[in-house]
């Protein structure tokens, strides 16, 4: 049902009463069961739509279909815009179309396209404007956050939460320099390198040398050359160590990191191979724990809003959680032979015992240790001993299952995995 628009509601537009025709006709569409959904089915058209253009032959025949499609979604969204205009009326009062910033986004968004529309059909049209207004297409997929108040929800969070992380923005960004500084005084003016790999300094990268090739010999001229990404000085290392965090392309920068000798001096394969405890040091602090902040941050800031809105709630936090363990929590079931007389039950409480327990984790660890003896190239005897080491694991590791089995019943829902790794 339509909310029958009050009398006390200001005018809109300077022109619209309350009881007008228009306005009342505006306040029914808007206000349809069906309108906004409508309207979301239109955002996702629209979106499917613009992924689908052509952005190389933008003059192709699928463009153009697409294009007239575009004018038809402009045109939804400008009807939309006019009658919530007319119901809300413009800025000047409480609950206004301009009042709403999601409302803003919209005017935005559909001012741009029909701008654009316009210098399209100009003949002195400016194409580099043209393309600008048209980019602004590509925020019609937001106008579904306010339409779904999950995603909402969702948004506010992320907004709310980014209080707290630029906080820890600042800590990140002085750990950061902090890196690059290390960096620089461990690897500054150690990333040159002669196209000659046989030269090792800029002195003697001078003349030619011949590049053999698939085919046939190349004479090319040796050139001293810096790597691409390098630790200079700080805006350098800020600029590698951000790309290092990214995880793309890291490879080629720690391997550079390696291979340094001295300033000024070309690599040598591994030679440093030390300086790779720098790299480790830096992803267990950047991409591990700062991204692990940033995530439980937005965690926390999602379970404050929870908490938010069961203020009104009667029950404290711990009480609900009472409850709601009460009523979620399941008996823990525990299987056990019925006659305690009988072998079954003997064997039951030899492999519950935390003797065994322990026995089979020790055998568990000594058989991991075992595994990680295997390396290339060994000897013949030491490949038997671990291949029968192996076998004796096996066994053990069958007795143990045979064992259970026994104790424990065929068909025990804990064992099936046990099983099947047997």
């Amino acid at each position: 049902e339509t909310k029958p628009v009050n009398s006390v509601i200001p005018d809109s537009m300077f022109i619209f009463k309350p009881d007008n025709p228009v306005r009342r006709a505006c306040h029914y569409v808007v206000n349809l069961r069906y309108f906004e959904m409508s309207i979301l089915l239109v955002i996702a058209a629209s979106s499917i739509a613009l992924a689908a253009e052509d952005p190389v032959a933008t003059n192709s025949q699928w463009n153009k279909v697409l294009r007239y499609f575009d004018y038809v979604f402009t045109g939804v969204f400008t009807f939309e815009m006019i009658i919530k205009m007319i119901d809300q009326g413009l800025i000047l009062h409480d609950g206004s179309y301009f009042r709403d910033l999601w409302n803003m986004l919209d005017f935005v968004v559909v001012v741009g396209a029909l701008v654009a529309f316009a210098l399209t059909n100009n003949k002195g049209r400016d194409i580099k404007t043209i393309k600008s207004l048209r980019v602004l297409r590509v925020l019609r997929p937001l106008k579904t956050i306010k339409r779904l108040p999950k995603l909402k929800a969702v948004f506010d969070c992320v907004v709310t939460s980014l209080k707290n992380v630029f906080n820890i923005l600042i800590v990140y960004k002085l750990f950061m320099f902090i890196f690059a500084v290390i960096a620089v005084q461990l690897f500054k003016g150690k990333f040159f390198y002669c196209t000659d790999s046989s030269k090792d300094t800029e002195k003697d990268c001078q003349g030619y040398y011949i590049d053999y090739g698939k085919d046939k010999k190349y004479v090319k001229r040796r050139e001293w050359k810096r790597h691409e990404f390098h630790y200079d000085n700080v805006i350098w290392a800020l600029l590698t160590l951000f790309t290092v965090s990214t995880g793309e392309g890291w490879p080629q920068v720690l391997q550079h990191s390696v291979d340094v000798t001295e300033e000024d001096r070309g690599p040598s394969h591994g030679n440093r191979m030390e300086m790779s405890i720098f790299y480790v040091i830096y992803f267990v602090v950047f991409p591990f724990f700062f991204v692990n902040i940033f995530v439980a941050l937005i965690i926390i800031t999602f379970q404050e809003q929870g908490d938010k809105m069961m203020e009104e709630c009667s029950l404290e936090k711990n009480e609900r959680a009472c409850i709601d363990f009460a009523i979620s929590a399941k008996p823990l079931t525990r299987y056990m032979p019925q006659n305690r007389h009988t072998f079954q039950y003997r064997l039951w409480h030899f492999v519950v015992s935390p003797s065994f327990e322990y026995t089979v984790l020790a055998m568990i660890a000594l058989n991991t240790i075992v595994l990680m003896m295997k390396y290339y190239s060994a000897p013949p005897a030491y490949e038997a001993v671990l291949k029968h080491l192996n076998t004796a694991f096996t066994v053990l590791f069958s007795v143990e299952c045979i064992l259970k089995i026994l104790a424990f019943g065929f068909l025990v829902r804990g064992n099936k995995t046990h099983k099947a790794l047997k």
